[in-house]
């Protein structure tokens, strides 16, 4: 793992999508029920809408990021570029101010790698091996499948909708919020085998500089907080989703 940089992480280090915005307030979180038939399909049909506001393509930024190390409590700050071909792999590469990586995180459908060139560690793992003090379940979640998962509740109230879905083992809670105009806060919580995941987003149309999202593994305490400071005008090359193990490694 050296200084010297790979053609893949030169090529995408220049690197969000329309994902976030900024100053969003949570909203309350009222009791869960099934809404009845008149309101099921509108629920549905805004739960859709939802989904197909994702990215569907290859996208990319310039962000900094704020990661709260489970064990020690440690807090380790970055700039970097993270890559996302949605569904299929993320690629995030962070610097610290002397110009060393700190973090190089790839994580695909099937597998991840993740290297810590300061303590000179590289992991790797398998679609079922997220481990609790990396981001690995964050990144393949949140930019793989967010929003998956069967309906089966959902409320509207004043400050917001509501939504269960069910996604394998997984429960997962959905809170869409009001924000700054044209925009609006959606908070996930996902649970599964004694799991509690927290992801905050503000969201609008366009992304801006000054964008978040944060997460936290409620279970062991292992905190992230992505800040886009730039935003590609190009979609990434193909190359920086490869693994970097069969590329030849950074």
């Amino acid at each position: 793992m050296g200084a010297r940089r790979s053609a893949s992480e030169r090529a995408w280090l220049l690197l969000l999508c329309p994902l976030f915005c900024v100053s969003c307030s949570a909203p309350g979180r009222p009791a869960w029920s099934r809404p009845d038939t008149s309101d099921w399909s509108a629920m549905n049909q805004r739960l859709a809408q939802e989904r197909d506001a994702r990215p569907h393509d290859p996208w990319a930024a310039v962000v900094s990021v704020t990661m709260r190390e489970p064990r020690s409590g440690h807090v380790v700050d970055g700039r970097g570029a993270i890559a996302v071909a949605p569904g299929r792999a993320v690629r995030m590469i962070l610097v610290g101010a002397a110009g060393l990586t700190l973090l190089d995180a790839w994580v695909g459908r099937d597998r991840w790698r993740i290297a810590v060139p300061p303590v000179q560690t590289v992991r790797r793992g398998g679609a079922s091996d997220d481990p609790a003090d990396l981001p690995v379940a964050f990144l393949r979640w949140w930019f793989f499948t967010p929003l998956e998962g069967e309906l089966f509740a959902a409320k509207r109230t004043g400050s917001g909708t509501l939504w269960l879905l069910r996604d394998g083992d997984a429960v997962i809670e959905l809170v869409r919020g009001p924000g700054p105009p044209g925009a609006g806060l959606l908070t996930a919580t996902r649970r599964a085998h004694g799991r509690s995941e927290v992801v905050q987003e503000c969201r609008a149309p366009t992304l801006r500089p000054g964008a978040w999202v944060e997460y936290k593994d409620e279970s062991i305490g292992l905190g992230l907080r992505l800040v886009v400071e730039s935003v590609a005008e190009r979609p990434p090359e193909q190359d920086a989703f490869g693994d970097p193990d069969v590329q030849g490694g950074t």
